[in-house]
């Protein structure tokens, strides 16, 4: 798959039904901190250095269709995000992951693949090849047949080697929509994960996955005890609506629903977005960076709404963070090249909160 640079087009053109990790374009932002202060006050000035505890996770989604994938992983805090999800993978028709060296059906070359596990690895962190994503290369596999019995075998095989070859840390599970549907319809999610997690947690490596939370978009509760993460996009809610996709009331409700719905509070992940939307949900899509870089700090930083766009501040993914810390396992963020650096960060924000204990 070639890289995307008219993804914010191929999104309006896809009108989604799903709550979903989906693929958009990078806006680059090449504003400094300097310029992103706000009456001259540096939040972060003279403050330490911000550690996620061990006993905590925040995942970042890294795109490979962003221009530099190397700048980008050059660029995270890795002090706070503790597991990277490299979006995205497909596999080919036969259960094929890669060719001579390069996966077959991603944005990622096997060099980005490479830069990104070697800057982690290098600070202690863990990387994942994320599987599937709200728009899968049409071109690649069909993955619901790759989970079928007469397939399941031959295809875990694959993601293992694939898995190994590049010195990954695990599999993310990231199917959605008509696929996500068909594999429940067939039964085949759970007994998937479970031989899945067989193969490959003995080398060390981790199963995950990210679950839509709106009613029949979930993960199969019969997969929990399979999994290591489980990652609650708590965005994109309401599509087509004109309220915020993603609110402080309704993460709170998505995360008691997997709770009440059995999926272990030690590995319930809340996930965050770091993008807005204007008009309604899924039109007029823009990463956090483009609303700081259009409208400035001064106007956007600190309110969830401004000039239509509907999107989570500095506040809202502080306030999230804080609840996430004390009742779950950590953050996720949909996703890290669309944040700023410095004062206005994002993911300085989760950072400030993610130890927050328990009251």
């Amino acid at each position: 798959m070639k890289k995307k640079n008219l993804k914010s087009l191929i999104l309006a053109l896809a009108v989604l039904v799903t709550a979903a990790c989906s693929k958009q374009k990078e806006i680059p932002l090449s504003t400094s901190d300097e310029d992103l202060k706000v009456s001259g006050v540096n939040m972060l000035a003279g403050s330490q250095a911000l550690v996620t505890n061990p006993d905590k996770v925040v995942i970042g989604y890294v795109p490979g269709w962003v221009s530099s994938v190397s700048n980008l992983a050059n660029s995270i805090d890795f002090g706070i995000v503790t597991h990277v999800n490299l979006a995205f993978f497909a596999p080919s028709s036969s259960g094929g992951m890669m060719a001579n060296g390069q996966p077959l059906f991603s944005d990622f070359t096997a060099a980005e693949i490479n830069a990104v596990v070697s800057k982690a690895h290098a600070e202690g962190r863990k990387v994942l090849a994320s599987i599937g994503g709200g728009d899968p290369d049409t071109a690649a596999g069909d993955i619901a047949v790759q989970f079928r019995v007469a397939n399941r075998t031959n295809f875990i095989n694959n993601l293992a080697s694939f898995a190994t070859y590049f010195n990954l840390d695990g599999i993310d599970i990231d199917v959605e929509g008509s696929t996500l549907n068909q594999i429940k319809a067939e039964q085949n999610f759970a007994p998937f994960v479970a031989a899945l997690r067989a193969k490959i947690n003995p080398l060390g490596k981790l199963v995950t996955a990210a679950t839509a939370a709106f009613n029949g978009g979930e993960i199969p509760s019969s997969s929990y005890a399979y999994l290591d993460l489980i990652s609650i996009m708590s965005y994109d809610n309401g599509w087509g609506g004109t309220s915020n996709h993603s609110s402080y009331d309704a993460a709170i409700q998505h995360i008691n629903k997997f709770l009440t719905l059995g999926v272990p509070a030690s590995k319930l992940v809340l996930g965050v977005p770091f993008y807005g939307y204007k008009p309604t949900v899924g039109a007029g899509y823009k990463s956090w960076a483009q609303l700081i870089a259009d409208y400035g700090a001064s106007a956007v930083a600190y309110v969830d709404t401004y000039d239509g766009y509907k999107y989570n501040c500095i506040t809202a993914i502080e306030a999230k963070t804080k609840y996430a810390a004390q009742n779950i396992k950590g953050v996720m963020i949909w996703e890290l090249s669309q944040d700023v650096t410095g004062t206005y960060s994002l993911l300085q924000a989760v950072g400030r909160k993610i130890n927050t204990p328990a009251p």
